[in-house]
């Protein structure tokens, strides 16, 4: 039976971060069936997509302050402090791009390159870093075959992006300055892609305790990043009639969940590491002081 103590303590944000996105895709998956039933005589576009984004800014405002609470524990000149301040960096991009693109509107060139290649370069020099120190603790493996495949995808995705800006450039087609920041930002997200894949084949062998939770959860967020830029690109084609400020809404917010959760994961790692005899022998609570340290 689950004690009440789980649920309670920043050492549960991991659950309630779970427990709001399945809480509002299942609101979001409902409004959407009342309407298609309804015929679509009635909007549910919520305003603005600033409006519908205002969840995703939220959960980036969760992801940084649990960034900068995991700063707070390691020392000057810790291994994994320069990883964990980019990526606390890029979670801070995402709340200014969330914020200013509600009072500027998403549109805005600087508004989008925050949110887009900006952010995404610290995240990538993030990771990187990180690998370079998972290298030096000894957890490394080359990319299999699936990596490059899912590398592979990202990167004829970006080419399609590309191909598609380029015809309707060609073609005397006016084309948003928007619209070249966001297929800037494609070819860092490819990075991104190959280093998530590295870091699961780094982090495989440590097993499935709080540590790796933390590294697959930001390895699922860069995946579901690229899933997001995929779906957002190819369902307008299809589609005329979906609410896409709602539907962006929904497909986001998992990514920036995972976001959060890498964090979180690491906040509840190191917490329990201070209760010795709170912690399941089974756990990695001993491969936490080796990684933050």
């Amino acid at each position: 039976m689950m004690r009440k103590a789980d649920y309670e303590g920043i050492e549960s944000a991991p659950r309630w971060i779970l427990l709001f996105l399945a809480a509002y895709l299942a609101a979001g998956m409902v409004a959407v069936y009342l309407w298609n039933a309804a015929g679509n005589i009635f909007s549910i576009q919520g305003g603005t997509g600033s409006t519908s984004a205002l969840p995703v800014t939220g959960m980036a405002a969760v992801d940084l302050w649990l960034c900068l609470v995991v700063l707070r524990s390691f020392p000057a000149g810790s291994p994994l402090r320069g990883a964990w301040l980019l990526m606390a960096l890029a979670a801070g991009l995402r709340v200014v791009s969330g914020v200013m693109g509600s009072l500027a509107g998403s549109e805005a060139p600087a508004v989008a390159a925050a949110g887009g290649p900006v952010q995404l370069a610290l995240l990538a020099a993030g990771l990187f870093r990180l690998l370079g120190v998972l290298r030096g603790f000894g957890f490394w493996r080359r990319p299999a075959v699936a990596d490059w495949a899912v590398c592979g995808v990202a990167v004829l995705f970006t080419l399609c992006r590309l191909a598609e800006l380029a015809a309707a450039w060609l073609a005397g087609s006016p084309i948003r300055v928007e619209s070249w920041v966001a297929v800037a930002g494609l070819p860092i997200l490819c990075v991104l892609v190959l280093e998530a894949r590295l870091l699961r084949q780094s982090v495989v062998s440590i097993g499935n305790g709080l540590i790796a939770r933390v590294w697959v959860a930001l390895e699922c967020g860069i995946l579901l990043t690229g899933a997001c830029e995929l779906a957002l690109w190819v369902v307008p084609h299809y589609s005329r009639t979906l609410p896409l400020a709602m539907f962006q809404a929904l497909i986001r917010l998992p990514a920036a969940a995972a976001f959060a959760l890498a964090p979180a994961y690491q906040v509840a790692a190191q917490r329990r590491a201070t209760k010795p005899a709170s912690v399941p022998t089974g756990d990695l609570a001993t491969g936490t002081p080796a990684l933050a340290e």
